[in-house]
């Protein structure tokens, strides 16, 4: 089901033991504004690092007050019926952080100065919004967390920076010195068939024993009946 903020403002009347958190705890002004919420960093990186640790954090919290969702859920009922409250907001939430991610670090590939320092401060400022409120009661943070929501800038201008991010580390390839390719050598011929070892020379007493066996024959045909 998807958190709502009048669904919020009814738990509160309906719950008056828990007070609602200060004004400045978690804004949800910011909830589908295209603005960049107050104290967030204004440079793209900085901001969607921002994000990330904001709904990262609020992941975290909405495992801590799950089982006061399952009560307000049981209490209250919901047009959306979900084995676990929320469950798909949840999953949509990790898929949003993984497209942070890859802006993020697509910025980084592409940046020539080193900025990791830069987004892991901008993470930790977005985590620190849910300070104060998880300084409350759980009842009231799980209010809170009903109460908030991502700005929709962070979508936006996450896809922005990982285009531009893309297309400057390309712009940066292209124009990268070439590393020289090695000299070309021609390989090697195959080896060649070893030739075959002509037959040896017959001995001399071959030939002799060859010579005297033929005049032997040439003398019997002579001295023969007809002679």
């Amino acid at each position: 089901m998807a958190k709502s903020a009048l669904l919020a403002l009814a738990l509160f009347a309906a719950a008056p033991a828990y007070a609602a958190p200060p004004p400045a705890t978690i804004s949800i002004q910011d909830q589908g504004s295209d603005e960049i919420p107050t104290g967030a960093p204004t440079d793209d990186y900085g901001f969607v690092a921002w994000c990330y640790g904001a709904l990262d954090e609020s992941i975290g919290v909405y495992q801590t007050v799950l089982p006061d969702l399952k009560d307000i859920d049981a209490k209250f009922g919901s047009p959306v019926k979900e084995a676990t409250p929320y469950g798909e907001d949840i999953s949509d939430e990790r898929k949003a952080l993984k497209r942070f991610a890859a802006a993020m670090e697509a910025a980084e590939r592409a940046s020539p100065q080193p900025i990791s320092e830069h987004g892991v401060a901008a993470i930790n400022l977005g985590r620190s919004i849910w300070d104060p409120a998880k300084a409350q009661p759980r009842r009231q943070l799980a209010h809170a967390w009903l109460m908030w929501g991502l700005p929709n800038r962070c979508e936006s201008t996450a896809k922005t920076l990982k285009v531009r991010a893309t297309l400057l580390g390309q712009a940066l390839a292209v124009g990268a010195p070439k590393v020289d390719a090695p000299e070309h050598r021609e390989p090697p011929p195959p080896p060649q068939p070893a030739a075959a070892t002509p037959p040896a020379a017959p001995s001399i007493d071959t030939l002799l024993d060859s010579s005297t066996g033929d005049s032997a024959a040439k003398a019997k045909d002579t001295s023969g009946p007809g002679n």
